[in-house]
Order: C-alpha cells, then structure tokens, then sequence
C-alpha cells in the first residue's frame, strides 16, 4: 500500500499522547537508549526527567513522521528536499503537508490544526497552527498526496461524566460532529425515530 498525506494524518492521530525523547523514533526507549542519547545530545535535549520513559515508545517531532515513512530524516532535511512556502499561506496546504520552523516539524491536519511531537514537558498533542511559531509549510518528498475528504471520521476520546469513551468524530471548521446514536450511547440512553424525527429516550 504507497503512503499517503490521507494515512499521514490518519496515523499520527493514533500517536496523540506518545511521550516525546529527542533522537527517539517511534519504538520503545531502554535505559541504554536514553543513556545513549543524552551522552550524545547533552541534557539541554534530553532532559534527566526523559528517564522516567524508559519502558515507553517515545518519539521526537521529525521521528514523528519517519515513523510513518519508515525514512529517518531530520527536520532540516524533510525541508531541504522540498519546496517550502510561507506559514501565512498554510490555509492553501492539504492536509498531510509538513509545517516546520528551525529545529522542529509538525504534521498540518486540516482547518488550522497541527499534530506534533513538541517536546518532553508537552509530548505528542494536537495544536492551532496560528498559536504557534512555525515558519513554512511544505510538502513532504516521501507520500504521495490525493485528494480526500478533509471530514474524515477518526475513532478519539471523549469524556463524559468522568469516565472515558471512544466514539466516531469528525472534525471540521472548529467543530466536533458525533453521530446521536454514539452519544446516546455513551449517555446511557436509546435511539429511536418517529418518522424521520430522531428520538431519544431513557432505556
């Protein structure tokens, strides 16, 4: 199956929450990992705290996407092979598109939104493409990018009454679609329809 900018974005949705460790790729850190990496980086990268991940799969923001390609490269050169523009242009990007600022990368997900690996206080989270400070958007040299539909429905979290559910969402201008029978569901309650009128009740 060729990588697309559709299963580009569809995967790094899975990693929300991965911790991040710079020079970590997406597989699970030992001890000699992060000894290796913070003799290598110096602990002004990997943090002493990083330690308590070990036993974890860890990545840092351009392993993000190498993790996905199966290509390790780093954010300067997923850069140097394209051709980048602006980050005031990003609302022209397709999703799957790589935004980028000296030293880090992200993955553009539509209507403003980033995925990104952003460091070892923040780990893999989902942010405003305007509230951050990345430089150029880009495509990327290794996925072929086709056309799709941005309402692409994901499987995510949500919370209700304190206690964690996975529901069918779309997400798209700012607003977050589930379908009724999901919620009712999550709600404890029954779907039903008189007509072509939705009905939901107590069960």
């Amino acid at each position: 199956m060729s990588l697309t900018n559709i299963g580009l974005v569809a995967f790094v949705k899975t990693k929300l929450g991965t911790p991040y460790v710079y020079g970590m790729k997406g597989t699970v850190m030992t001890q000699a990992n992060f000894n290796y990496l913070q003799e290598r980086y110096g602990v002004r990268n990997v943090w002493n705290s990083d330690e308590k991940k070990v036993g974890k799969v860890c990545v840092d923001c351009s392993g993000l996407i190498s993790w996905y390609t199966g290509k390790l490269k780093g954010s300067s050169q997923f850069k140097a092979e394209s051709d980048a523009q602006p980050i005031t242009t990003i609302a022209s990007a397709p999703i799957g598109a790589a935004v980028w600022r000296q030293g880090h990368i992200g993955v553009y997900i539509g209507n403003g939104e980033v995925i990104e690996a952003r460091g070892s206080a923040y780990g893999t989270v989902r942010t405003k493409a305007k509230d951050r400070d990345f430089t150029h958007w880009f495509l990327l040299r290794d996925i072929e990018y086709i056309e799709g539909d941005e309402e692409m429905i994901t499987r995510e979290k949500i919370i209700v009454n304190g206690k964690e559910c996975e529901v069918d969402m779309i997400r798209k201008d700012g607003t977050t679609y589930i379908k009724t029978r999901d919620i009712a569901e999550v709600l404890g309650l029954k779907v039903g329809s008189k007509g072509k009128v939705p009905v939901i009740d107590t069960k």
